[in-house]
């Protein structure tokens, strides 16, 4: 067909008149773009065309949808990817520069048309890098303001050959012995050697030689080392999995393990107490203005949402955090309980987990209105039904009480029973959890980064972080948390292998 719905001539694709293009046969040699037909060589929602009227720039071709699959679809890979990559399915999010990927159901901090909705064919999942439009290679809508857009040029192109075992790992990596030996932000390994002086380092780096990425603690990310950069003291390996279905976590069985230790809840640095609803929240400043919640898990460690920052190595210089507070517009009086703390680094968490710790320049001092927030026990689940809180200073949309730290009721729902009321959408595995589904009552813009909370007697344990992107308390959609119980071993993995900042 070479007729616009309108009945206008196409103009043909190898010429530039009347209209100027790129979308020219040698540049794209794989879209078919011969003569004047209609095409689609970027993904628009159908076929369409350059016209031959100087006043039409463009329209939609008058083709009807096939009731049938093509029979030669893209191919699909996940760990590289071929030709443009309009097959790439793979979890890359990230840009080579360090800049995360904007989700694809978002529109902050950029506004565009390829929503999954608009195109459910091309796997518009979370914020992975993807090529919905024909593009020279996979990309994504930044987490910057500044910078819409970025090639993802850090995944790497499909070879003729399967992958060498050397190159890559399986199961969890704990017996991989490739020669890779740097860091997914492309920071050199340490030798083992420097790490191995005593204590639980001295046993774990037993026998382990050179600088080779490895997996001594049998850790179910993937393998790792130990770095000498000031801030990132250890971090995962850029190796993948030899098998693509490991990027796959299905969504497992609940688990029978409780998530609640029965013990005491404390004042950051001093004696048991009953901790008051909220205490443990913060307030991630940017600027003068509230941008992100977090949640204090240790006197000097916050969990967030990755996405609240635009890289993990981002400048530091205007963020701080806010702890103690309820009112983000207090009076002088509650201002003097409020506690203001910079920012010393961010830990990113494992890919696709869209985690973050911050580590804070000093402890949060000891008060009455200031505590840390119980971790789950690793792997545990929480039964269907169980009503927990979610906790904010966001938008209501109305609802009313902005600027002032709310709570709402959100009941867990089952991540079977969340995937189908999302009605297949989102990729739901157990790094996943759900509550909610009732408008109104749910995450907003500005809650991101905050916690999900449930409680057993006096005991309250933080299970779920909110992130971008899910929308405003929609109607029966439940709100998507990551799932906190998936990554305490990564936690305090965390705590364990970096050190203390020194109190200023």
């Amino acid at each position: 067909m070479d007729q616009t719905e309108s009945g206008k001539e196409c103009q043909r694709w190898d010429l530039e008149e009347p209209h100027k293009h790129l979308y020219h046969p040698k540049r794209y040699p794989d879209k078919g773009l011969d003569d004047n037909y209609c095409r689609n060589p970027n993904g628009r929602h159908r076929p369409w065309c350059f016209t031959t009227d100087p006043n039409t720039v463009w329209e939609y071709c008058d083709i009807k949808v096939c009731e049938t699959p093509p029979k030669n679809p893209v191919v699909e890979t996940s760990e590289c990817y071929e030709g443009r990559g309009e097959g790439y399915r793979g979890t890359v999010d990230m840009t080579p520069s360090g800049i995360i990927c904007q989700r694809w159901d978002s529109q902050f901090p950029h506004n565009h048309t390829f929503s999954p909705q608009a195109y459910p064919c091309k796997d518009l999942r979370e914020n992975y890098c993807r090529n919905p439009d024909g593009q020279e290679s996979p990309w994504c809508f930044t987490t910057d303001p500044r910078v819409r857009t970025m090639f993802c040029t850090n995944i790497p192109r499909c070879g003729t050959h399967n992958r060498p075992e050397s190159e890559c790992y399986w199961s969890f990596g704990e017996n991989y012995q490739g020669e890779k030996s740097r860091t997914r932000s492309n920071l050199p390994c340490a030798p083992w050697r420097d790490h191995s002086n005593s204590g639980d380092r001295g046993m774990l780096t037993a026998g382990l030689e050179g600088n080779f990425c490895r997996n001594p603690d049998k850790d179910k990310h993937g393998p790792w080392c130990f770095t000498n950069h000031s801030a990132i003291h250890w971090d995962y390996c850029n190796v993948k999995p030899c098998d693509a279905s490991q990027n796959t976590i299905p969504a497992a069985e609940p688990s029978s393990v409780g998530c609640f230790v029965h013990k005491r809840t404390r004042i950051v640095g001093g004696a048991p107490v009953g901790i008051s609803g909220g205490s443990w929240m913060v307030s991630i400043q940017k600027g003068s203005v509230h941008w992100c919640g977090g949640s204090l898990i240790r006197e000097e460690w916050v969990l967030t949402d990755q996405q609240c920052f635009s890289s993990c190595v981002p400048d530091l210089s205007e963020y701080r955090v806010w702890l103690g507070i309820s009112d983000l517009q207090e009076d002088a009086l509650d201002r003097s309980k409020r506690q203001e703390v910079n920012i010393a680094h961010i830990i990113c968490g494992p890919e696709g987990s869209s985690l973050a710790l911050l580590r804070l320049a000093k402890p949060a001092f000891p008060a009455d209105n200031v505590h840390t927030i119980q971790l789950p026990v690793a792997g545990c689940s929480i039964p269907e039904g169980t009503i927990c809180k979610m906790y904010g200073w966001g938008e209501t949309k109305g609802t009313g009480h902005d600027e002032v730290l709310k709570e709402v009721n959100l009941p867990i729902v089952s991540n079977d029973r969340c995937r189908e009321m999302h009605r297949g959408i989102f990729h739901i595995t157990n790094t996943k959890i759900c509550a909610g589904g009732k408008k109104n009552e749910g995450v907003c813009e500005r809650d991101y980064g905050g916690p999900l909370v449930c409680q057993d007697g006096e005991i309250r344990v933080i299970v779920g972080v909110s992130v971008h992107g899910r929308g405003c308390a929609r109607a029966n959609q439940p709100g998507i948390f990551i799932n906190v119980p998936f990554y305490t071993q990564w936690i305090y993995k965390v705590f364990k292998y970096y050190p203390n900042p020194e109190i200023a």
